[in-house]
C-alpha cells in the first residue's frame, strides 16, 4: 500500500491556508471570531503558517454543549482561529488521499455523496431480489466516544509517512482527554471516523465477499440471500470489531426479512418499489410545522425558510407527497408565513416552485 510523504509543505503553504480560511468561514461570516480574522486575514494566515512551521500549534481546549435531537450527545467546538482553519488546511491536502482508499459504498463526509446517495445505492441493491432477501442492519455502540487514539493513529500511518504531518494529526487525535473519543463537531473527526472503519469495510467487501454493503458513519447495512450466512457473519463482525478496534455493536443490531418490513436506514424506510420517510422524521416534521405556526413572529425569516425547505427536500426524495401537500402546499397558514418571510427578505416564496 502506497504511503504519502512531503505533505506538510503543501499544508503550510500560504495559498492553502488562505483557501482553508475561505472554506472554513462559509456560512459563518456573522460569527464574531470569523469577523475578527477578517479584520486582517493576511496577518492571521501568516501567524497560522508560523505556528505550524515552528510547531508551536497545539489544539485548543474544547467547548462542549449537550444536544437532544435527534438523540442526546455531546458536541465539541474549537476556536475558529487557528484550529478550524488548520483543520481545513489539513483536509485540503489529505482528503484526496483518503477518498481513494475508501470503499465505493461509504457515504459519510464524502464529496458528492451523503445520505440521499446512500439511500439511492440501497434502492439499487434491492433490485436484485433473489440475493437481497435478508438484511443485517448494525450500528456501533457509542462509536465516536469509543474510538481509540492509539489504534486510529496507527491506521492513519498506513497511508501517511510525512513526519511533520503525522505530528499535526497526532496532536488533533490525542487532543481529547483520555485515550478514547473522536470529538463530534470537529471537522477532521468526520474523516477520522471513516478511516477507523475503513479496513473493516474492505474486510467485509473483499474477504467476506459482501457485495451488498453500504455504510454511513457508524451505521451499516448488509444484504444477502441467506439468513444463516448473515448470522454467521454477525459473530465474525463482533469478533473483528472487538479485537481489532475495541468496539462493540449496539444491542439493537438485527437480521430480518426485507420484504416483511423494508429497511429503516439513513432517515428513510426503503422497500423494493417505494421509499417512505422514517416515522420519527415525519413526526419531527409535523412538530416543526406546528412550532413555526405558533412562533413565526419570533423567528428570523431566513430560519423559517431554510427549515421548511430543508424538510421539503427530504420529503420530495421519497414517496411523501401526501405529507408535503397536507402540511405545506395546502396549508394556508404556512403559505402566508412563507410569503411574509420571503417579502421581508425581498425574495420569491420558494414554495411556489413546488406547486408548478
Amino acid at each position: 500500500m502506497k504511503r504519502y510523504g512531503n505533505l506538510f509543505s503543501k499544508i503550510v503553504d500560504l495559498d492553502n491556508i488562505t483557501l482553508a480560511h475561505k472554506n472554513a468561514k462559509k456560512g459563518k461570516n456573522h460569527y464574531a471570531e470569523v469577523q475578527e480574522v477578517e479584520k486582517d486575514p493576511e496577518r492571521c494566515i501568516q501567524k497560522i503558517q508560523d505556528m505550524l512551521i515552528n510547531k508551536t500549534f497545539t489544539t485548543a481546549k474544547y467547548k462542549t454543549k449537550l444536544i437532544h435531537e435527534p438523540k442526546e450527545r455531546i458536541i465539541y467546538k474549537l476556536p475558529y482561529f487557528p484550529d478550524r482553519i488548520v483543520h481545513h488546511a489539513v483536509m485540503n491536502v489529505i482528503q484526496p488521499i483518503w477518498d481513494n482508499v475508501f470503499i465505493y459504498d461509504l457515504y459519510s463526509a464524502i464529496p458528492c455523496k451523503g445520505l440521499h446517495a446512500g439511500v439511492l445505492r440501497l434502492r439499487q441493491f434491492l433490485k436484485d431480489k433473489e440475493n437481497t432477501k435478508y438484511c443485517l442492519k448494525f450500528d456501533v455502540k457509542n462509536y465516536y466516544p469509543s474510538v481509540n487514539h492509539d489504534i486510529l493513529f496507527e491506521l492513519v500511518k498506513r497511508k501517511i509517512k510525512c513526519k511533520d504531518t503525522l505530528w499535526l494529526l497526532e496532536d488533533v487525535i490525542r487532543s481529547p482527554d483520555g485515550n478514547t473519543n473522536l470529538p463530534i463537531g470537529n471537522y477532521l473527526s468526520q474523516y477520522f471516523g471513516n478511516i477507523y472503519l475503513n479496513w473493516f469495510d474492505h474486510w467485509l467487501k473483499e474477504k467476506k465477499e459482501m457485495k451488498y454493503y453500504v455504510r454511513y458513519c457508524d451505521d451499516g447495512c448488509l444484504l444477502h440471500k441467506s439468513k444463516e450466512a448473515l448470522n454467521n457473519l454477525l459473530e465474525e463482525i463482533k469478533i473483528y470489531l472487538n479485537e481489532k478496534l475495541y468496539l462493540e455493536l449496539n444491542p439493537k443490531t438485527q437480521i430480518f426479512p426485507i420484504d416483511a418490513r423494508g429497511i429503516d436506514f439513513l432517515g428513510y424506510r426503503s422497500f423494493r418499489n417505494y421509499t417512505l420517510l422514517r416515522k420519527s422524521s415525519a413526526t419531527r416534521f409535523k412538530h416543526k410545522i406546528r412550532f413555526i405556526e405558533q412562533n413565526h413572529e419570533k423567528l428570523k425569516p431566513q430560519h423559517i425558510i431554510s427549515s421548511l425547505m430543508s424538510y421539503c427536500g427530504w420529503i420530495q426524495f421519497c414517496n411523501g407527497h401526501h405529507l408535503l401537500k397536507k402540511y405545506i402546499l395546502e396549508n394556508d397558514s404556512i403559505i402566508e408565513i412563507m410569503n411574509e418571510a420571503s417579502k421581508t427578505l425581498n425574495t420569491r416564496n420558494p414554495i411556489l416552485k413546488l406547486t408548478n
